[in-house]
C-alpha cells in the first residue's frame, strides 16, 4: 500500500469536551493531502461517538479502537509505530490542542526542502484561562554541532517542549523516539527529553510563522511530577545524564566543552522539570 504524504494521529481518551474542535482544526488545514487516524483508547465520555460521527462526514478521518485501554505512553508509542508504517511524515495531536491553519503545510514544506531534518516545528502559543503567550526557541539551539566544535555551549537549551507534537519524517525518527522513550521513565518532562536529541543533533527544521496552540491546565505536574527532594534530584540527574550521553553523537570536544555541555543539560533539567533543589539550583 502506498504511504500517505502525512498521517495525523490523535491518541484519544476521554476528550469529548474538545475533540470535535480539535479534529475540525486539522480538517480545515490548508494542507489537504493527509490521513487522520483517531486512536480511541476506550473512552467513557462519548469520545468514540464524536470520533465516529466526524469520520463519517470526512473520508480523510478514520477511527481505530483499542481492544483494551492502554497507558498514555503505550498509546503514544502505538501512534509512533502507526505513523511510521503508514506515512512519509506523521504527527500526533492531543485532543485539546490546536494550531494555525498553515501549520501542516509550512512544516511539511520545510521537511521537503531539507532531507537532513527529521522533525518540523514552529513557535508555540500557550493558553491559560483564555490568554496566550508565545514560546519561541532561543537561537542558540540551532547549528548546535558547530557550537560544539567552537566550544560555544549555551548555558541553557531553550526550546518549547511542545515540539514533541511537531511533524516527524518517518524514515529515521522512530529509532530515536523509541530509544528516548525507553531511556526515561518519567511521564513529566518526557517530551523535552525526547526532543533534546533532535535539537542537539541538528535534526530540527524550525519554521517561523505558523503556531502550535497548547492549552495549559491539565494538571500534569501535579499528577506526574516528583514530590520529595530525593525524587526531584533523581529525575533531574537522570534527565541530565541521559542527555549528556548524546555527546557520543556530537563532534569530538575538549574536556572543558564536555563540562559546559553537562552544565547546560543540568540547567535544562531544572528549567524543564521546574524543580529547584534546596530552593536555588
Amino acid at each position: 500500500m502506498e504511504k500517505a504524504k502525512l498521517v495525523v494521529l490523535f491518541p484519544v481518551f476521554n476528550g469529548a469536551k474538545t475533540l470535535e474542535k480539535c479534529l475540525q482544526c486539522i480538517a480545515d488545514q490548508d494542507f489537504r493531502d493527509f490521513r487522520a487516524i483517531i486512536v480511541e483508547n476506550r473512552s467513557t465520555d462519548g469520545s468514540l461517538e464524536i470520533a465516529k460521527a466526524f469520520a463519517a462526514k470526512d473520508p480523510r478521518f478514520e477511527v481505530l479502537e483499542n481492544e483494551v485501554h492502554l497507558k498514555a505512553d503505550e498509546n503514544f508509542l502505538k501512534c509512533f509505530h502507526l505513523g511510521t508504517e503508514l506515512g512519509e511524515y506523521f504527527c500526533l495531536r492531543a485532543c485539546d490542542d490546536f494550531s494555525t491553519l498553515d501549520y501542516l503545510s509550512r512544516l511539511v514544506a520545510a521537511l521537503d526542502a531539507d532531507k537532513t531534518k527529521l522533525l518540523g516545528v514552529s513557535d508555540v502559543r500557550r493558553f491559560n484561562n483564555g490568554k496566550g503567550r508565545l514560546a519561541s526557541p532561543n537561537r542558540d539551539v540551532f547549528n548546535f554541532a558547530q557550537r560544539v566544535r567552537d566550544g560555544n555551549i549555551p548555558r541553557n537549551l531553550s526550546y518549547p517542549s511542545e515540539w514533541v507534537y511537531g511533524i516527524y519524517r518517518s524514515q529515521g525518527s522512530l529509532e530515536i523516539l523509541l530509544r528516548r522513550y525507553a531511556e526515561f521513565s518519567y511521564p513529566w518532562t518526557g517530551a523535552s527529553y525526547i526532543v533534546t536529541e533532535f535539537v542537539v543533533r541538528d535534526l530540527v527544521a524550525y519554521v517561523e510563522g505558523p503556531e502550535f496552540h497548547f492549552i495549559e491546565g491539565s494538571g500534569s505536574v501535579q499528577r506526574y511530577g516528583a514530590k520529595t527532594f530525593r525524587q526531584k534530584f533523581a529525575q533531574r540527574w537522570d534527565y541530565t545524564v541521559g542527555c549528556y550521553r548524546l555527546k557520543d553523537k556530537l563532534p569530538p570536544m575538549s574536556p572543558w566543552t564536555k563540562f559546559l555541555l553537562f552544565r547546560m543539560f543540568w540547567n535544562d533539567a531544572r528549567r524543564k522539570t521546574r524543580y529547584k533543589l534546596l530552593g536555588f539550583f
